[in-house]
C-alpha cells in the first residue's frame, strides 16, 4: 500500500508524475579539511588454482588497506535511503553525507596515502589450501562532505515566511533555492514507508533532462507556475503532499543537490503506467537503496556536487 503520493498538477495538463567497480586507491579529493592517520591492516585469502600469486597479492593488498581504513574511519553500510558509517570498534553507526571512496567493490570513507613501510606478506598451507596473509602499514586521509553554499527551504506557501518541515495532508509544497554561483539543481524524495526515492525536479515534462540550471545569487521558487524562471510555465509542476491514510502521519527525506560546475546527471528512473484510484499516475522513481548507490557514484565522480538533506512530516 502506498503510503503517501506527490501530486502534481500541470496546467493546461493534469497528468500526474510522482513526483565494483574499481577506483584507484591515490584518488585525489576535492575537499576540504582531511585527518591523516598512520594504521595497519591485514587480510587473508586462499590462493585459487586459477590465480596467480602476483594477482592474489594485489588483491591481498587492496583488501588489507580497506579493512586499515575502515579500522580508522569505519565501515560504510546502505541501508535504506541512508548511508552510514559503523564504527567497527564500538559496533555504533551513523549517517553520513560523506563522499565514498570506491575500492575493490566496497565503499569506504577514506583513502590510502602512503605506505610506511612495505607490506609484510607470508604465506601458509592448510588442509590442501595454500593461504596468503598480508599486512599493511600506512597513512590514510579521511574524507569529508563537500562544504554547503546555498540556501533552500521548503515551504507550505509560495512566500518566506511559509518555510517549514511539517506539512498537512493535502498541503502543497514549494522549495526556494539561492546560490552564490552559477550552477545545476536537482531534487529527490525518498518515502521509507514505500523504500522508493522519486525524482521531484527536473519537472516530468522534462524527464529526459538530469538538472536545471541557475542563476548566482537569484532566488528560485520551484512548484510554483506563476515564479517560473527559465522554464515555460506549463510544465512546472505544482505539488502537493497527501497521507494515504488519512489518520496516520508519515515522514520522508528530501535531497537537494547543487552542482557550481557541471551538470549533475540522473539515475534510471522507471517509468510506469499505473494510476490509482484517485486517476493519478506514479511517478519517476528507483529504489531507495540503488538511489544511495547512484548518489555516492555521482558525487565521486564530481566532487563539487553539494548536498543538503531534510527531513519532512505530513501530518493528518
Amino acid at each position: 500500500m502506498l503510503t503517501h503520493l506527490f501530486i502534481f498538477r500541470f496546467e493546461p495538463i493534469t497528468s500526474f508524475c510522482k513526483g565494483i567497480i574499481f577506483f584507484l586507491i591515490f584518488i585525489p579529493f576535492n575537499a576540504i579539511s582531511q585527518k591523516v592517520v598512520s594504521e595497519h591492516g591485514e587480510y587473508k585469502m586462499p590462493i585459487e588454482k586459477s590465480m596467480s600469486e602476483q594477482e592474489a597479492e594485489r588483491i591481498c593488498i587492496e583488501r588489507a588497506k580497506i579493512n586499515a581504513i575502515e579500522n580508522a574511519f569505519g565501515q560504510t553500510i546502505i541501508q535504506g535511503n541512508s548511508t552510514y558509517i559503523k564504527n567497527e570498534r564500538t559496533g555504533s553507526s551513523a549517517e553520513s553525507k560523506v563522499v565514498f571512496n570506491m575500492m575493490a567493490e566496497t565503499m569506504v570513507n577514506g583513502e590510502w596515502v602512503e605506505d610506511i613501510k612495505p607490506p609484510e606478506i607470508s604465506k601458509i598451507y592448510e588442509d590442501g589450501v595454500t593461504y596468503m596473509t598480508v599486512e599493511v602499514f600506512g597513512k590514510i586521509r579521511e574524507i569529508k562532505e563537500t562544504p554547503i553554499t546555498f540556501k533552500s527551504a521548503l515551504l507550505a506557501c509560495p512566500k518566506t515566511e511559509c518555510k517549514t518541515t511539517s506539512f498537512n495532508n493535502k498541503q502543497s509544497v514549494y522549495l526556494e533555492f539561492t546560490a552564490p554561483e552559477d550552477g545545476y539543481i536537482s531534487v529527490y524524495c525518498d518515502v521509507p514507508e514505500e523504500k522508493k526515492t522519486y525524482r521531484m525536479l527536473p519537472y516530468k515534462a522534462d524527464q529526459n533532462i538530469s538538472s536545471y540550471p541557475v542563476k548566482a545569487d537569484q532566488t528560485f521558487l520551484f512548484f510554483d507556475p506563476k515564479s517560473a524562471k527559465n522554464i515555460e510555465p506549463h510544465k512546472v509542476d505544482d505539488l502537493t503532499f497527501y497521507l494515504s491514510n488519512p489518520l496516520s502521519p508519515e515522514t520522508s527525506k528530501i535531497f537537494v543537490l547543487f552542482n557550481p560546475k557541471s551538470e549533475i546527471g540522473k539515475p534510471i528512473l522507471t517509468i510506469t503506467s499505473n494510476v490509482t484510484p484517485s486517476n493519478i499516475m506514479e511517478p519517476l522513481s528507483l529504489p531507495s537503496e540503488d538511489f544511495q548507490r547512484w548518489l555516492q557514484k555521482i558525487r565521486r565522480a564530481e566532487p563539487n556536487i553539494q548536498l543538503k538533506t531534510t527531513i519532512i512530516s505530513i501530518n493528518p
